[in-house]
């Protein structure tokens, strides 16, 4: 009887070392995939400065 309910609290143990790790990696890839989302946001703004900046230089420039 006793050895039952070790072996199940000794599962539940690792169930939820599991559901722990799970969660952790599935935050972490939501948190990618938001930063990724925002640094391809910023890369556009950028190469729309840029890009501006350059036509403003080249119209100065004649």
């Amino acid at each position: 009887m006793e050895t039952i309910m070790i072996s199940t609290i000794l599962v539940n143990i690792c169930i939820g070392c599991f559901a722990c790790v799970g969660l952790a990696t599935a935050v972490s890839m939501i948190q990618s995939i938001i930063n990724d989302h925002k640094r391809e946001k910023r890369e556009q703004e950028k190469d729309k400065r840029d890009l501006e900046y350059y036509e403003k230089r080249m119209k100065d420039f004649k």
